[in-house]
């Protein structure tokens, strides 16, 4: 299942997201120690200046639907490039930068 689901989010991604977007698979499915119930982190990062209010319907929302068409949680978050870099300090940064896996660029 694993394979295949993250074949169908570099598929939505491709279909949803815009040029120079990335897309990193972190948490348990990362380190490999998920359970079977257990979801999907996806951290989204796009190349623009700000984030808005509609970004979380044109870019995150697909990807719970697919979950949700997979019966799979899946969780994305946004950020802007820039806003990624200013957290660069942060324990979620470093742990998304040490166990993350791009999966989507």
């Amino acid at each position: 299942m694993r394979y295949n689901l993250i074949n169908e989010i570099k598929g939505k991604a491709r279909e949803v997201l815009p040029r120079n977007a990335r897309v990193i698979l972190f948490g348990s499915r990362a380190r490999n120690d998920a359970r079977k119930d257990s979801d999907w982190d996806l951290l989204i990062i796009l190349d623009k200046e700000k984030r808005n209010v509609s970004d979380i319907e044109k870019y995150a929302c697909p990807f719970m639907e697919l979950g949700y068409d997979v019966n799979a949680e899946i969780n994305p978050i946004i950020y802007t490039q820039k806003e990624w870099d200013k957290r660069k300090f942060t324990l979620f940064h470093h742990n998304v930068e040490k166990e993350g896996i791009e999966i989507w660029h």
